[in-house]
């Protein structure tokens, strides 16, 4: 197995580890176990436990943003005017965010265990604050590119609406992984494209990125 699959294979699996275990308890031992290789092989790949983890944090956050965008993208297909269909294309969006999540939980547990590890560890604490701010630009982006679809703009800058996006997603995300509840979560995707809508202005004017 070239070595390039054999490092996505333990990736792959501390995820899983982790996501079932929390990152205290993903041992080289018990990634090596979850993978099925040995650990002369985790030894060949990676240098250590902390150098795997470092690669998680990376391809993790890399990974989230994928999903996001993906989300995005999905609600940003639908062509709809004025308002409602801004209010539309949102909640389309982070309907498509729900059923990744509903999809893949344990990718979203993984990641938050893995925010925690990085903050509290030196030169990864970054990775975290890095990962919103990819977030937050580009939401600001698909937040343009629907009021330009509906024909509208927004009363406020888009970098001043994203953070709303991320916290409803955070907040569906909380949700999700502590009570399985798919409508619970829809609700709150409907209350955020709600509150969004507020800020639309029926004009065709540009949208301030």
């Amino acid at each position: 197995m070239p070595v390039a699959e054999r490092r996505r294979l333990l990736l792959d699996s501390a995820f899983r580890v982790i996501a079932r275990h929390g990152v205290d308890r993903a041992t080289t031992r018990a990634i090596c176990a979850e993978a099925g290789v040995t650990l002369s092989t985790f030894h060949y790949v990676f240098d250590s436990r902390e150098a795997l983890l470092a690669a998680l944090v990376e391809l993790g956050t890399e990974m989230e943003l994928g999903a996001v965008e993906s989300a995005l993208a999905e609600g940003v297909s639908t062509e709809v005017s004025g308002r409602d269909g801004v209010a539309t294309m949102i909640r389309m969006a982070l309907i498509a965010y729900i059923d990744g999540l509903v999809a893949d939980p344990d990718r979203e547990q993984a990641m938050i265990s893995l925010n925690q590890y990085a903050r509290q560890t030196d030169g990864l604490a970054e990775f975290g604050a890095q990962m919103y701010r990819r977030y937050y630009a580009a939401i600001g982006e698909a937040l343009t590119a629907c009021a330009e679809l509906a024909g509208v703009s927004w009363d406020r800058p888009v970098v001043d609406l994203a953070p709303l996006v991320v916290a409803a997603t955070d907040g569906i995300t909380l949700s999700y992984l502590n009570i399985r509840d798919r409508p619970v979560c829809v609700t709150i995707a409907t209350a955020t494209a709600s509150l969004l809508a507020l800020h639309i202005v029926d004009d065709a004017r540009p949208s301030t990125r």
